[in-house]
């Protein structure tokens, strides 16, 4: 009987012996499948751009009848275009690269804001270590212009393209005026 215990005893042993080999085998058969990759996936890489802001007053010759100076002299004076028109800032991805290459195909970025009821816009576009061209435009608007004190008439009012060049961390003063 003692016998029989100990062969007993000799098959667990020999049995714990080849599940802790197996056991240890697995682990590095888990190792090297984990470290090695035949092929790399897709690594996402979340570029972050430094910025610029644009901002400034968006104005039209909205009131032709206050035109007159304190002498009575003809001056302009511009009114705030109507809060809600559409300010748009164009780049081109091009200029953000600081080292461009030939191989890609940069693609035009735009970006959008609204002139506020106080007649302000503000745009916030990506910028660059040097300088980033810039194309400010706008979307026409119709206002019923005040011609004289019992005349008035509907106008389009357009912004012509306007051209800044901006830096990473500036801040640019630009008004607009719609004709």
């Amino acid at each position: 009987m003692l016998i029989k215990k100990i062969i007993i005893k000799l098959k667990l042993f020999e049995m714990k012996k080849k599940l802790a080999i197996l056991f240890v085998l697995a682990g590095f058969v888990g190792i090297l499948i984990s470290t090695s990759c035949t092929k790399c996936d897709e690594e996402t890489t979340s570029a972050t751009f430094s910025k610029a802001l644009i901002n400034g007053d968006a104005l039209a010759n909205l009131d032709l009848t206050n035109d007159t100076n304190e002498f009575g002299g003809f001056e302009i004076h511009l009114e705030k275009v109507p809060a809600g028109t559409k300010i748009f800032a164009n780049i081109n991805s091009m200029d953000l690269d600081p080292n461009p290459s030939g191989y890609i195909n940069y693609q035009e970025l735009t970006f959008q804001t609204t002139v506020s009821s106080a007649g302000k816009y503000e745009i916030e576009v990506y910028a660059g270590q040097k300088n980033v061209d810039v194309t400010i435009l706008a979307d026409d608007f119709e206002y019923n212009q005040k011609i004289n004190d019992s005349t008035s008439e509907w106008k389009v009012f357009s912004l012509s393209d306007q051209n800044v060049s901006i830096i990473n961390n500036q801040v640019k003063y630009v008004n607009l005026q719609f004709n």
